[in-house]
């Protein structure tokens, strides 16, 4: 299959995975094939460039999630939607096709998924920003000075580096959703935290995925920690206009923000972990869609193992 995915220049932890998960479960994939492959990701949406040159292409969706956007996401025949990332995704398409959690879950199907379990805990408290937030803040000296471990959401060191990290540490506090996602999926508890966010990919997508995902595992009352961004208005049009970044005039203020980041994260209390039962029903869901994929791609099963 051609696995289809966003690929940011500089790497993106949530959407690398694509490019290591789905080869290890469903084989390497080939750009030539007549099927594309949509996992992980918030890509269902009207006008993205991703399916542009894929149009006559079966287009099977394995638990991404819709972006929303203004214009409804319209189906033909070319696509085969085996199961989406959460209610709020499933309520775009009128209900017709069912939703289990988000596909990263897919990770615990992985033959090798319980070395990550079993690792040892060396750090108490791991930060995890979004990818965009990244070039805003020294993180790794601005983590060393609460006592916390930095993972980068770029996956500078690969994808696995980046999975050993989340499940070598108690708890994860993320801006990055599938940092957050990945650490439920490890079992290590995490927290949110929203900084730049609502303003790098809007407060409207960035609401609606979390949602999606956290209604997906059941947990409903989820309490986010914000940090106060600050606009220097009289600066802003100018600085957009040069640099293309609508939200570099909110940190010209650097200092006072990064002083509110520190108090923000040193304070951050209350940890969430989906419930083991709902664990076990999404694994077994996901089990039989991968095992029904493998099946119909005629592929190796016996690498294949139950789910935990």
């Amino acid at each position: 299959m051609d696995y289809v995915y966003y690929k940011d220049p500089k790497g993106n932890f949530g959407d690398d995975l694509n490019g290591w998960l789905w080869p290890k479960l469903f084989g390497e994939g080939n750009i030539n094939d007549p099927e594309a492959f949509l996992g992980i990701g918030s890509i269902l949406f009207d006008g993205s460039p991703l399916f542009r040159d894929i149009p006559d292409k079966c287009k099977i969706v394995f638990g991404t999630g819709v972006r929303p956007s203004h214009q409804t996401f319209s189906l033909n025949s070319s696509w085969d939607i085996r199961f989406l990332r959460g209610p709020l995704s499933a309520y775009a398409f009128n209900n017709q096709f069912p939703y289990i959690a988000d596909a990263a879950y897919a990770i615990r199907q992985l033959p090798e998924f319980d070395k990550f379990l079993k690792m040892k805990k060396k750090h108490k408290v791991s930060v995890i920003p979004y990818f965009k937030s990244v070039p805003f803040f020294d993180w790794e000296a601005l983590c060393n000075k609460l006592g916390y471990n930095y993972i980068s959401p770029r996956s500078e060191q690969g994808v696995e580096h980046t999975l050993q990290e989340i499940a070598a540490s108690e708890y994860v506090i993320a801006e990055a959703m599938h940092g957050a996602i990945l650490a439920d999926a490890l079992r290590v508890p995490w927290h949110r935290f929203i900084l730049s966010t609502p303003h790098t990919e809007g407060s409207g997508v960035a609401e609606f995925k979390w949602m999606d995902w956290q209604a997906a595992i059941q947990l409903y009352n989820i309490n986010a920690t914000p940090v106060k961004l600050y606009r220097k208005s009289f600066l802003h049009q100018k600085i957009k206009t040069l640099s293309g970044n609508r939200i570099s005039a909110e940190f010209m203020a650097r200092d006072i923000v990064k002083t509110d980041l520190l108090k923000t994260l040193q304070g951050v209390n209350g940890f969430y972990l989906s419930e083991e039962d709902v664990i076990r029903r999404i694994d077994n869901k996901i089990h039989d869609q991968t095992f029904l994929l493998r099946k119909e791609k005629c592929m190796d099963k016996s690498s294949f193992i139950t789910t935990h």
